[in-house]
């Protein structure tokens, strides 16, 4: 069992000890703030300090002489950053993480590159505008998860009342669009579950779908969610995200309108990027819709330090016309909000840090990990090494723990389906769809 310190109790800090807690790792959670100690303390099932992570001392307490994972993930890049190059310098942890916003920290890597000790920094607002990216690319019609080397996908899609599919059965499903693809989970009532067969598709269900790229598309044409051309496009804020986003979306030759109400931050972006259109202007006058034409644009993107805005102003953009709506949304109970309100893809700062800390950390067995819907779920996807127990096995004869289902292979850069008769071999990249709670158990079936 791991025993992990990770100091910070804030939104990263607390939802990465939540979703470790839950795999049964022994979990040491340090603040300075008491308001956040005494809301972890109550809430999770982990030893809880206050204290400064870069205090020796507190880290004794904590148990740092027998830890295995060390993660700062303060608001202060300088106290994640020292706090881990004093981890790295005094006692003999084999894996330390950061949590940056700086860019430049996060662009250069210098603390990486230059030997200190610090084996990975990450940055909420990248990872959660990689995702953005990535959801831009294949459509933004559903969240969409991806996975290395292959074209298979993860999508989401929300089952509204004109839904083509709600009210059928998986089985009846499978004969209405017979051809490569597996209903992997539906989130129902706030709850994720593992479907079989007569399980039945219903209106406000989130279904969780995988399959080959190819067939997916083929899969949301059918039902109605035809994949559109995104040339232009209008970002809502011009924070970190927005800036990230915007510039990445010019390079893929995208037309770019950024609009944003703070009028020396518009000043900067303009002498920053000559490609993007810079607008000083608050989205919350609904005159700027009218104004700049956003009617017309095929994309908006919501990325305002303000949910509820992003919210609004995403569900405003389809009522006028706007054909896709992407938000920027953390809290849980809003992710199945956006959904239900027609929003096409919700990307988290929170969940994008935890997925990419969970993929560091599970590195060697595991080349992808997603965290889905605030942690009830993970995607995983798995080399099959020599060695590996699971090698010519058959999958009906593998003992995967209730809750989880292998819903994907990937052979020789061919994607497979599997039923139960499926032999997995080795070098097989495999994608496991699983509940939060059994993820331990499949990490000891792959020792």
């Amino acid at each position: 069992m791991k025993n992990i310190i990770i100091v910070g109790a804030g939104e990263v800090g607390y939802n990465l000890a939540s979703h470790l807690i839950t795999e049964n790792k022994n979990v040491v959670l340090i603040d300075k703030d008491s308001d956040k100690i005494k809301y972890a303390s109550t809430h999770l099932d982990c030893i809880t300090i206050k204290g400064e992570g870069n205090n020796i001392e507190i880290l004794e307490k904590a148990g740092i002489e027998n830890c295995d994972i060390f993660i700062s993930a303060t608001d202060s890049d300088e106290v994640n950053i020292i706090s881990c190059l004093i981890v790295a310098n005094e006692f003999n942890v084999p894996i330390k993480i950061a949590r940056v916003r700086n860019l430049d920290y996060s662009k250069r890597n210098f603390f990486i590159k230059n030997n200190s000790g610090i084996d990975l920094l990450v940055n909420p607002e990248i990872e959660a505008s990689k995702s953005i990216i990535n959801s831009i690319i294949h459509g933004a019609v559903s969240d969409v998860f991806t996975f290395e080397g292959t074209t298979i996908q993860l999508r989401d899609i929300y089952i509204d009342p004109e839904s083509k599919i709600a009210g059928l059965t998986l089985h009846n499903l499978k004969k209405k669009f017979n051809f490569p693809y597996i209903i992997a989970g539906i989130l129902r009532d706030e709850k994720i579950l593992i479907p079989h067969g007569d399980t039945k598709i219903l209106e406000g269900d989130n279904i969780y779908i995988v399959g080959d790229e190819k067939n997916l598309d083929i899969f949301f044409k059918k039902i109605g969610l035809k994949i559109k051309r995104i040339k232009d496009i209008v970002i809502i804020g011009g924070g970190r995200i927005g800036e990230i986003v915007g510039n990445e979306l010019t390079k893929l030759g995208k037309n770019v309108m950024l609009i944003e109400k703070d009028y020396d931050k518009c000043k900067e972006l303009s002498e920053k990027y000559e490609n993007i259109m810079i607008i000083n202007s608050d989205i919350t006058d609904k005159n700027i819709f009218e104004e700049e034409n956003i009617k017309n644009y095929d994309l908006l993107i919501a990325t305002t330090g303000n949910e509820e805005l992003n919210i609004l102003t995403a569900v405003y953009a389809k009522k006028i016309g706007v054909k896709r709506t992407i938000s920027i949304i953390n809290k849980s109970n809003y992710l199945s909000l956006a959904s239900s309100l027609g929003i096409d893809a919700t990307i988290s700062t929170k969940l994008s840090s935890v997925s990419a800390i969970l993929k560091f950390i599970r590195k060697g067995k595991v080349k992808s990990a997603y965290s889905i819907f605030d942690g009830k779920a993970e995607a995983l996807e798995i080399v099959v090494n020599e060695g590996s127990p699971l090698v010519n096995k058959k999958i009906k004869e593998i003992n995967l723990p209730k809750g989880a289902l292998i819903v994907a292979v990937n052979r020789n850069n061919e994607n497979y389906i599997p039923d139960g008769e499926f032999e997995i071999k080795i070098n097989d990249n495999i994608i496991i769809f699983a509940l939060h709670n059994v993820v331990e158990k499949i990490e000891q079936l792959l020792v």
